[in-house]
């Protein structure tokens, strides 16, 4: 049985460097797929922001189903918005962590040619005695992304918080070390909820504890953050400005209890929150919009088909146009 603090499963350099070699062929290979004719994509802004958008909506793994858009349908949907790509690396996500090697080649090198890339991958590991995912953050590396998101830790209930603290701070440690040798930076966003642990700010502080943020730092989000801390979100912000790397945006509204979801410039978050997390990180980080607010006939996040994309790649567009606004970039 495995333990947090077995050693990681290795992923040796030679079988690495012959998997990298997939890169040049990949262009030649990726399939051709019809595209359907699109509204020019704004252009990209100026200035030193990086922005992304979470792709929850053109792939349906996670519900066992068929949908999934290929290198070339995913490279003219980002065209379309405007934006780079926060890569879904999950068990059921758009490419899994074995596949890395084999797939991702072949979607970078269509985001490239429309001038795209993949800003971020989004992995659903929790532990480091997981498999496959420090081949897959190799091959990530080698196509030129530089962070990644881990999944997050959940507390069991009953269970003392500080000793699970304490493990989650030894698995974080595990993953940071790796991240070191592989050169590449793991992100914790902030997640709201009982069970998160990182929600309550000074928890998170505590589990990265002596962990060096370029090799394990924080995504800040602006809704999960507002939820949990209410009107002490600049307290949690100076707790955490240390270790943030990285920015989620997104925004929300109450109905009673109930949190719902709205667009960017909508809700409770404001561009006052953006400036003071970019403020006190002392410049630009990379940023990314994740979409919550659209949702199918049943109020449910569900999967776009590519030829009836056009109402979610316009929700990307909106929020992107408040972002640049409040970021003080032109859209062009």
């Amino acid at each position: 049985m495995t333990t947090p603090n077995s050693p990681i499963a290795s992923f040796t350099r030679r079988d690495f460097l012959v998997r990298a070699g997939l890169l040049a062929a990949a262009s030649a290979l990726a399939p051709s797929v019809p595209l359907v004719a699109a509204t020019p994509r704004p252009a990209a802004p100026p200035g030193p922001f990086a922005i992304g958008i979470l792709e929850k909506w053109f792939f349906d793994g996670g519900n066992g189903g068929p949908l999934k858009y290929t290198p070339d349908q995913m490279a003219q949907t980002l065209d379309e918005i405007g934006l780079d790509l926060e890569l879904t690396l999950r068990k059921q996500g758009h490419i899994t962590p074995e596949k890395a090697p084999d797939e991702m080649p072949a979607m970078a090198a269509a985001l490239a040619r429309k001038n795209r890339r993949i800003l971020w991958v989004a992995l659903d590991t929790v532990r480091p005695d997981e498999p496959h995912w420090e081949k897959a953050l190799r091959t990530a590396k080698q196509l030129g992304v530089t962070q990644y998101r881990h999944r997050g830790f959940q507390y069991a209930p009953g269970k003392p918080l500080k000793a699970q603290i304490a493990n989650f701070h030894s698995m974080a440690k595990d993953f940071a070390a790796a991240n070191k040798e592989i050169g590449i930076q793991a992100v914790y966003q902030i997640h709201a909820g009982a069970r998160s642990a990182g929600s309550a700010a000074w928890d998170l502080d505590e589990i990265l504890g002596d962990i060096d943020p370029k090799y394990f730092g924080v995504a800040f989000d602006t809704q999960h953050v507002m939820v949990e801390q209410g009107l002490a979100w600049p307290t949690a912000l100076q707790l955490l400005a240390p270790r943030t790397v990285a920015l989620c945006v997104k925004s929300f509204k109450w109905e009673g209890d109930q949190v719902v979801e709205v667009p960017l410039g909508q809700g409770r978050v404001k561009k006052a929150i953006v400036d003071q997390v970019i403020a006190a990180h002392g410049g630009p980080l990379p940023i990314c919009i994740h979409i919550e607010h659209f949702k199918d006939a049943a109020g449910k996040l569900a999967p776009v088909p590519f030829e009836r994309r056009a109402a979610i790649v316009e929700a990307f567009r909106a929020d992107a146009r408040v972002l640049r606004q409040w970021l003080g970039v032109a859209a062009g």
